[in-house]
């Protein structure tokens, strides 16, 4: 008798629950708020409020998209005024905006929040939060840059004899040094002899600075270009063009969002895509499908398909079909392990400033 009881105690249970789970997965699109600091930076915030338009287009959910500017310290009441239950997801874009999420998921606990960018410390079970394995996509960015910077003019026009490429970022932290530090080892990785030139703008924004070391750089010998620096990245690209010379994007696809300039784009050869849109997406597409992923810490690199270079008519067109094939090889190593890119995160700072140094001319 008392194992009847506990067979039909199972049952009942795993009915339950596959009842609650189909519950969720009927209930139809949650309705998605993301917060950022410019939507149209071209950029890292550009792909999270891309997402939020890609889940409005491909699934009629609710969505909106707040620009908070420059001004970090409207974040804090935006997602307090927020935070009434008006939406089903709030989605903030940022390392720099952890403890603002800290601090309303402690007071809002039936609120759900998605921090990207970044992850969050045990103990906040309406959050769900994710980081990116910049330094693999890095990685590739490297390669991509050191065949460019050996190749003959025959097969890359604007290449010089130097083996030197830059690196232009936005500050002198470890998310960006964990950029650095994949890039160069990307690079060495075709050709040990490379140098790596690198300076940072001290700021996300400022285009004119991005603009001015890159240029730097192009002077310098550099035929190739890659930023990490958000929109100061910006300016990294319009050196380019101006010296004729070769650059790599970040966060969105670069290229083609300088399609009405081609002279510009063409020489994009290729953008490290930190694919925003797209989790959001997957994100959006997991919770209608009855998952809990709110607790969760994730960490989402090239094997993720979050993490890429680019794959566009001017990557087509540009890059010769061997370098192609030697990125895709090259994602194959990282995914199933043979490639181990190293990171900036856990390395002490003396450390990370060797390898920089090191790679410079």
């Amino acid at each position: 008798m008392k194992r009847l009881f506990a067979i039909l105690l199972v049952l009942v249970l795993a009915f339950t629950s596959s009842a609650l789970v189909m519950a969720k997965a009927k209930e139809g699109p949650p309705s998605v708020c993301v917060v950022v600091g410019n939507a149209s930076d071209k950029s890292f915030s550009e792909s999270v409020a891309r997402g939020a338009e890609l889940v409005s287009r491909k699934y009629g959910a609710k969505t909106k998209v707040i620009e908070y500017g420059s001004d970090e310290t409207k974040v804090l009441p935006t997602l307090e005024d927020l935070s009434d239950g008006s939406w089903d997801i709030i989605v903030v874009a940022g390392y720099n905006h952890l403890e603002n999420v800290e601090d309303v998921a402690e007071r809002y606990t039936k609120q759900n929040y998605v921090l990207l960018d970044t992850q969050i410390g045990p103990g906040y079970p309406n959050v769900y939060a994710a980081d990116y394995k910049g330094n693999e996509g890095a990685f590739l960015s490297g390669a991509l840059a050191a065949m460019v910077t050996t190749a003959s003019t025959d097969e890359m026009p604007y290449a010089n004899p130097e083996k030197v490429v830059g690196f232009v970022g936005g500050m002198d932290i470890t998310l960006i040094n964990d950029f650095v530090l994949g890039y160069i080892q990307g690079v060495q990785y075709i050709d040990s002899e490379i140098k790596v030139i690198t300076s940072y703008t001290n700021s996300f924004t400022d285009a004119g600075k991005g603009k001015e070391l890159a240029a730097i750089m192009y002077r310098s010998g550099c035929d190739l270009v890659y930023n990490g620096a958000g929109g100061a990245g910006l300016g990294a690209l319009e050196a380019g063009k101006e010296a004729k010379k070769y650059s790599i994007g970040t966060d969105s696809d670069q290229a083609l969002l300088f399609s009405n300039d081609p002279e510009k784009a063409n020489l994009i050869l290729a953008s490290q895509l930190k694919s925003l849109d797209e989790h959001v997406v997957q994100l959006v597409e997991r919770i209608m499908a009855g998952e809990e992923i709110f607790g969760l810490n994730e960490s989402l690199g090239v094997a993720a398909g979050v993490i890429q270079l680019s794959d566009n008519e001017y990557y087509n067109t540009n890059v010769p079909q061997w370098m192609r094939d030697k990125i895709t090889e090259l994602e194959e190593l990282i995914t199933n392990g043979e490639i181990e890119v190293i990171t900036a995160y856990g390395m002490k700072d003396t450390d990370v400033k060797r390898i920089i140094d090191g790679a410079r001319p």
